[in-house]
């Protein structure tokens, strides 16, 4: 009975290494060093993509709110227009530092200052990043959108956060082949940048 335990346990074990060797076989491997440089050039990148969308929605809540402060003016309603411009300042104060304040967070932050090595692991349905402290798996389903540079790729998990993969950073796989693999794979959230 033993003996048919053992085996048992043992043809599982086996067949488990296979799956995981099947679904988790590493096609590309990158490696990259964030640095002041790398990290200047992603925001540049991400001001000229996403700027235009921010600045509209700015423009719309302003609108809005200088359409309140008017029709209250209009209806002598002046604690109310008081009110609103006091929601107009905060809105512009939160609009315009917030994002400052992001950046130099960010800029000051252990990866940047510190010019952190993040190593990239690319199997078939996921991909997993690693440096000397962290390591964290992703699946591709999960990203927002996939930004294909002269020099890097950049994998953004929502609107504001991103990996910044350099195409000279490939030691398994090449870039123009992760270039291939992602874009077939993710065509509707991969976009070329020339």
């Amino acid at each position: 009975m033993i003996y048919i335990i053992n085996c048992f346990f043992l043809f599982f074990i086996y067949y488990a290494i296979i799956f995981l060797v099947i679904i988790l076989k590493i096609l590309f491997k990158n490696t990259t060093k964030y640095d002041e440089n790398i990290y200047e050039k992603f925001l540049q990148f991400h001001y000229n993509k996403f700027n235009l969308t921010y600045t509209f929605y700015t423009a719309i809540v302003s609108i809005a709110l200088f359409y309140c402060i008017a029709m209250q003016v209009i209806n002598h309603n002046f604690t109310f227009a008081i009110i609103f411009c006091i929601a107009l300042s905060i809105f512009f104060l939160w609009r315009f530092l917030h994002p400052v304040k992001e950046v130099s967070e960010y800029y000051q932050s252990d990866s940047i200052q510190s010019q952190k090595e993040f190593v990239f692991l690319f199997s078939d349905k996921q991909f997993k990043v690693r440096n000397q402290m962290t390591f964290q798996v992703i699946k591709y389903f999960n990203l927002y959108r996939i930004f294909e540079t002269e020099d890097f790729f950049y994998l953004y998990i929502d609107k504001h956060h991103s990996y910044l993969v350099s195409k000279s950073g490939f030691t398994k796989g090449s870039s123009s082949d992760f270039s291939d693999f992602i874009k077939k794979k993710y065509w509707w959230k991969y976009k070329k940048i020339t």
